[in-house]
C-alpha cells in the first residue's frame, strides 16, 4: 500500500497517473513488437500475406525484409545475422517490456534518477523514430502501419517523460 510508504517515495497523483499510461503505452508496444515478430517469422513463407500489407507501397513485410530493420547490422556495429544482430521487433518487446517494467515500479523509489533516466529512453525513442521515419519516407518509399504505430507509442512516451521530468524539476525548486 502507497499509505506504508515514505513521504519520499510516493508518487504524486499526477506521476501515478502517468505510471499508469506508461503502463498501457508500454504493453500497446509489446503487443505491436509481437505481432511484428510474428510477421518477421512467417515473411518467408511461400503464400505468407501479412494483414499489415496493404498494398504494395503500403508494406510492413517489405520493411521488415530491407536491412534497415537490423539496424546494428545494417550500421556495421555487429556481424549480419550473428546473436546480436536484433531486428527491430526484438528491441521494441525489449524497450517496450522495461517501459512497462519500470512503470510498475515507480512507487518504490528504487533509482532517484528514474525521471531524467526515463526521458533519456524516450528522447533517444523518438529521435530513433525519426530516423525511421525519414528510412520509410525517403529511402524505401514505404509506408508501414506496424512502423507507425512503434512511431506513436515513442512519441507519446516522450511526452510523457517530459511532464515526468518537469514534475521533478518542480519539487526541487519548491
Amino acid at each position: 500500500s502507497l499509505a506504508a510508504l515514505p513521504a519520499a517515495m510516493t508518487l504524486t497523483p499526477a506521476s501515478r497517473g502517468r505510471a499508469t499510461k506508461v503502463q498501457i503505452l508500454g504493453l500497446t508496444g509489446l503487443a505491436i513488437a509481437s505481432y511484428a515478430l510474428s510477421v518477421e517469422s512467417h515473411m518467408d513463407e511461400p503464400g505468407y500475406e501479412a494483414a499489415c500489407d496493404i498494398g504494395a507501397a503500403f508494406s510492413c513485410t517489405a520493411v521488415f525484409k530491407s536491412a534497415y530493420a537490423h539496424p546494428a547490422s545494417h550500421w556495421g556495429l555487429v556481424e549480419q545475422g550473428g546473436a546480436l544482430d536484433l531486428s527491430l521487433a526484438v528491441v521494441g518487446m525489449l524497450l517496450y517490456g522495461a517501459y512497462f517494467m519500470a512503470a510498475c515500479l515507480w512507487s518504490l523509489d528504487l533509482m532517484p534518477f528514474r525521471q531524467p533516466l526515463f526521458l533519456a529512453v524516450a528522447v533517444s525513442g523518438a529521435c530513433f523514430s525519426c530516423y525511421l521515419l525519414y528510412v520509410l519516407k525517403f529511402i524505401l518509399g514505404d509506408f508501414c502501419i506496424v512502423c507507425t504505430g512503434f512511431h506513436i507509442v515513442n512519441f507519446c512516451m516522450l511526452t510523457l517523460a517530459i511532464f515526468e521530468f518537469r514534475e521533478r524539476k518542480s519539487f526541487k525548486i519548491a
